[in-house]
């Protein structure tokens, strides 16, 4: 019988070395390509936790508003009245109510427009 080492062909064994490797780069290139999906995955997982913890809080500023404003109508009853002249342009027996709209830009001067033809001022 012959040795098991004069058995082996060089070639086979060159093969099976080249087919080993080429596998093993498959595998580290199939694992390094999901190892950056889900990190990228989880990336997004982050980003939109954050957005709904933001989202979360800004609906908890507005619910500790309301309250106040709904604890304030209940108690206090000039801050009413005042909320009423304001929004809603009640006013009491014996007033006048003057609003004025576009008061904002009655602030800033207007320049004087002529009325004089494009020819006679040249």
């Amino acid at each position: 019988m012959e040795s098991e080492s004069s058995s082996r062909n060089p070639q086979t064994e060159k093969l099976f070395l080249w087919a080993s490797f080429i596998l093993f780069c498959t595998v580290l290139a199939f694992t390094w390509s999901t190892y950056g999906d889900e990190t990228a995955r989880l990336e997004g997982l982050r980003a939109n936790e954050r957005q709904k913890e933001q989202a979360y809080a800004t609906l908890e500023r507005t619910r500790d508003q309301t309250y106040r404003y709904v604890e304030r109508y209940s108690r206090d009853a000039e801050f009413v009245r005042d909320q009423a002249r304001e929004r809603m342009g009640v006013a009491e027996p014996g007033e006048i109510v003057i609003r004025v709209d576009g008061a904002r830009g009655m602030a800033t001067p207007q320049k004087p427009v002529s009325t004089a033809p494009a020819s006679a001022a040249r």
